[in-house]
């Protein structure tokens, strides 16, 4: 515990570190600020480590003896009760890790200097925000099926009468431990959690804590996105399994494989309608998984959309492979505007004289020029550089470009056609 100081509590960032601890270690070595949080932190992860392997195997536990009282008609026997027994014990030693967890999470709060001064050790817990996050996590670890505690759970609706064994009631609410640990296991995965992160964080006044992570690994990550998908189909499929079987093969529910493809074809939108929960808590169930599956088809869309925006630089390389591809575009179309306009100079030459077909530009109006001027204007409108988006601004300099080549042009003789 702390001491009690004279002076009122006051919650402080402390820009200049004010040890906890004597100044040495008793050998003369000066006391080490971050050396100690990097121990801390190293703690932080195995106790974290262990508090994840004891929920899931608590779960599992549960799991599995439910099943065996489901397939012994819900007849609890001793077996069973020294199954939920054991898995008591799990829960008992994961309390006690949670504890020891929140105790090194405060401790590092108290060494970077984020706790209340002058008060005693359980005020200052209680003021720095890990007390809700510990009590809540309480309620969750303390969900499961107790030995020697058998009941049945009634629900009446939509016409149906249902009746729920207490320990496949309470194994299904359990999964709420898969939701509540999903974020520390993405940070875990992650490695974004670690003292240089929260130093980082700490500098830029943000906490860098297991939201913050799973926020952005759910930005930026499709693995973490197919991995929330696959915990949401095993625990829901789970949950109409159960909540279905009181009817039994009434809806076909009864399988485990037919709920997984229910929550599938329900989730992805498609819904077939060939099956569909006719219980209270299963249609429960699926109003869940399509809500959760609007929450995920959104952020993979998000996702995707930021893997396939381009950066900066990439932008400017494709605007300018653009750029060169219209002008070779323009030049080639420009090419071909000209060849027609003298070809159709030619022709009208050879039918009133060259003097006269120069004069009377008779041959601007023929259709194979004015369709290539009509495409060389287009281009050049859906040119990056385009200069000229008027067709007939096209086609005078076009001719004024057509008039300076007849001096290039040898005369020929007018010869009449045949």
């Amino acid at each position: 515990g702390g001491t009690a100081g004279t002076e009122a509590p006051s919650f402080s960032m402390r820009n200049s570190y004010t040890p906890l601890r004597n100044s040495s270690d008793g050998s003369g070595n000066a006391y080490n600020r971050g050396e100690e949080l990097q121990e801390l932190d190293n703690k932080r992860q195995q106790t974290n480590l262990i508090v994840l392997c004891l929920a899931m195997l608590g779960l599992m536990i549960a799991l599995m003896e439910n099943e065996l009282m489901w397939h012994n008609r819900n007849i609890p026997v001793m077996s069973f009760q020294l199954i939920k027994l054991f898995n008591l014990g799990v829960t008992a030693l994961l309390f006690y890790f949670v504890l020891r967890y929140y105790s090194i999470e405060f401790e590092l709060m108290e060494v970077s200097g984020k706790t209340v001064l002058g008060v005693t050790y359980w005020q200052a817990f209680s003021t720095s925000g890990l007390m809700s996050a510990l009590l809540f996590e309480t309620a969750i670890i303390a969900i499961q099926p107790l030995p020697f505690v058998n009941y049945h759970v009634h629900v009446w609706g939509l016409d149906t009468y249902c009746s729920y064994a207490s320990d496949g009631f309470l194994a299904v609410f359990m999964f709420m431990r898969l939701y509540l640990y999903a974020p520390r296991i993405i940070a875990e995965a992650s490695g974004l959690k670690n003292e240089k992160t929260r130093l980082i964080g700490l500098m830029n006044n943000v906490d860098i804590s297991y939201t913050f992570i799973a926020k952005a690994m759910l930005r930026d990550s499709l693995l973490t996105l197919l991995f929330l998908f696959i915990v949401s189909v095993v625990t829901l499929s789970y949950a109409m399994l159960v909540f279905e079987r009181p009817i039994g093969p009434a809806t076909n529910l009864d399988l485990y494989e037919n709920t997984v493809w229910l929550i599938i074809i329900t989730m992805t939108t498609v819904g077939y309608g060939d099956t569909y929960p006719q219980t209270p808590l299963g249609r429960y169930v699926a109003i869940i998984a399509a809500l959760l599956a609007v929450v995920l088809v959104a952020l993979a869309v998000g996702s995707v959309t930021e893997r396939l925006t381009l950066t900066r630089d990439e932008s400017k390389v494709l605007e300018f492979i653009e750029s060169i591809r219209n002008t070779q575009d323009r030049k080639t179309t420009a090419a071909r505007m000209l060849q027609q306009g003298l070809k159709a100079y030619l022709k009208s030459a050879n039918k009133t004289g060259p003097r006269e077909a120069g004069f009377n530009g008779t041959f601007l109006s023929a259709p194979s020029f004015y369709k290539a001027a009509l495409e060389y204007a287009r281009i050049r409108r859906e040119g990056v550089n385009g200069i000229s988006t008027d067709v007939a601004l096209t086609v005078t300099e076009t001719s004024v470009s057509i008039r300076r080549l007849q001096t290039q042009v040898p005369h020929t003789p007018h010869t009449p056609p045949p």
